[in-house]
């Protein structure tokens, strides 16, 4: 073989290999690390999906529980695995927030490549039965006289109580927990005064008046509360929407990654498996990988920004 034609075909070989292995994809079982405990919401969602993806993509999902420092350890194992479609990540905010929070964690837009948005859901800013103030307004107010603590179990709800203090500049003391089940004991026992919790866990204690809605933290007033007022009518801006997502190694080919995303498309849009979702009050989403970059970006500028207004230091 001549020089030139040698080297012209070791280019198309090489450029096409990667639109052959897409098309073959998958060929073997996919791992899917879910960086948290077995029985978990998101754990609970991942193998709702399971049956129908494998269905989808004619192969086996293994489910991988990889629970373990704030989700840092599923994210290092999934940054820096092949980037072949074999590995896959279950992701929620913390994979924006931890390298804000902690000195060593995954960069989500470096590291990791977006495949898809699974859900979307609200959080509720709670007060406790006995707190008096009863709007947003008259709790900034009470918090720029004597000081209002707001308990949170960590993640987003912990950055929506040092949102508040740095929107405000008033005294909005954060109380941490480990976990939101216990910040929510806290304030039905009258511990603290207000919390910002997920709809989900949060609605069965507002239903049976252990704790008081004050607030939703989305764009806008819907149900199950359509009644109840949203923080940003009283604090422009304050939106506090977390997310359930799909997450693969940097390098992933487009290809696979569409893969991926059209078999999510599919197990998503099974009414069985939307009902499943839906009746916990969690919205389904699903959009491109390219949507789901922007949604990744957005919260990285957003928390990185409350982070510096609050003073929040890296550990």
């Amino acid at each position: 073989m001549k020089p030139l034609f040698a080297l012209l075909w070791i280019v198309a070989l090489a450029s096409s290999t990667p639109a052959m292995a897409a098309s073959a994809y998958p060929e073997r079982a996919i791992r899917w690390i879910v960086p948290f405990t077995a029985g978990g919401p998101a754990d609970a969602i991942a193998r709702l999906l399971v049956p129908r993806l494998s269905q989808e993509l004619g192969q086996p999902i293994v489910i991988e529980n990889r629970a373990g420092a704030n989700s840092n350890i599923g994210h290092e194992a999934v940054a820096r695995a092949e980037p072949d479609g074999y590995t896959i990540l279950y992701v929620v905010p913390n994979v924006v927030t931890n390298p804000l929070l902690y000195n060593v964690a995954v960069d989500p837009v470096k590291e990791l490549t977006p495949v898809v948005q699974l859900t979307a859901q609200a959080y509720l800013l709670l007060a406790g039965s006995d707190f008096k103030p009863a709007s947003v307004a008259d709790i900034v107010a009470k918090a720029r006289q004597g000081g209002v603590t707001c308990a949170s179990g960590g993640g987003l709800s912990g950055f929506g109580c040092d949102w508040l203090r740095s929107m405000t500049k008033a005294d909005f003391v954060h109380v941490p927990f480990k976990g939101n089940a216990q910040a929510l004991t806290a304030l039905m026992g009258g511990q603290v005064d207000i919390m910002i919790d997920l709809f989900n866990t949060a609605l069965p204690q507002v239903k049976a008046g252990r704790v008081r809605p004050v607030a939703l933290t989305r764009a806008e007033r819907g149900s199950p509360l359509p009644d109840l007022p949203i923080i940003a009518e009283t604090l422009p801006g304050f939106v506090l929407v977390g997310w359930h997502g799909v997450m693969a190694p940097h390098g992933t080919p487009a290809p696979i990654v569409g893969k991926l995303n059209a078999a999510f498309a599919k197990a998503l849009g099974d009414p069985e498996i939307r009902r499943r979702i839906e009746e916990s009050y969690i919205e389904v989403v699903h959009g491109t990988p390219a949507d789901f970059g922007r949604v990744i970006k957005e919260d990285l500028d957003k928390y990185a920004r409350i982070t510096q207004a609050a003073g929040i230091a890296r550990q």
